[in-house]
């Protein structure tokens, strides 16, 4: 990929797939079933929710984040900026908030908090089968979207190997050329968000 601005910045981080986190749980209907582990969860795909973050800079490139070998799902793979699990009690602009900070580092000022866009599109569901690993990840989708952002980057290096900003132009060749370097979620939920519009030729 074509490397607009490799960040290095790391900080120690605690990994997020604790096999003792919680989710709050639903009928595919939405209809609340209470708490339940995400082992559990993930094993019996049972619906929970999570939210995605998309981070651009004032010179409209995209912070993509490479998602750390240990994990469970898509090692390896570049990711969008966030992709969060919700706690117990969160909201979906709550979860991006602290996604963002856990994750990358990154907090956000009042002035940033009202300028977050979201959601991009109303909640809807993604399903990801892994039969290999046993994995049948069921999940609600809210997406959020912060324009203009030019501070420091500090990712969670137990989560994450890199990041970079990269222009939608080289994302979209790159998704095109490579698709399998990225998450399968990454590239159908930023098609549905339209952002590679204005660069079809």
């Amino acid at each position: 990929m074509a490397q607009a601005s490799v960040l290095g910045a790391r900080n120690a981080g605690i990994a997020a797939e604790a096999e003792g986190e919680v989710f709050e749980t639903f009928n595919e209907d939405g209809t609340p079933l209470g708490r339940e582990l995400r082992t559990v969860c993930h094993a019996h795909g049972v619906w929970h929710r999570a939210v995605y973050a998309y981070l651009f800079n004032a010179r409209g490139q995209l912070l993509i984040q490479r998602r750390s070998l240990n994990k469970k799902v898509a090692p390896g793979q570049w990711d969008l900026s966030v992709a969060e699990h919700l706690s117990p009690g969160e909201s979906f602009r709550d979860g991006v908030v602290r996604g963002l900070a856990e994750e990358l580092g990154v907090e956000l000022s009042p002035q940033q908090l009202v300028a977050l866009q979201g959601p991009l599109t109303p909640m809807h569901q993604r399903r990801l089968l892994i039969p290999e690993k046993g994995i049948k990840d069921f999940e609600f989708i809210e997406a959020y979207r912060l324009n203009g952002y030019e501070g420091p980057i500090s990712f969670n290096e137990q989560e994450v190997i890199e990041c970079k900003w990269v222009s939608l132009e080289e994302l979209q060749r790159e998704m095109s050329d490579r698709p399998d370097e990225f998450t399968i979620w990454f590239r159908e939920e930023i098609q549905s968000l339209d952002f590679f519009i204005k660069h079809t030729p």
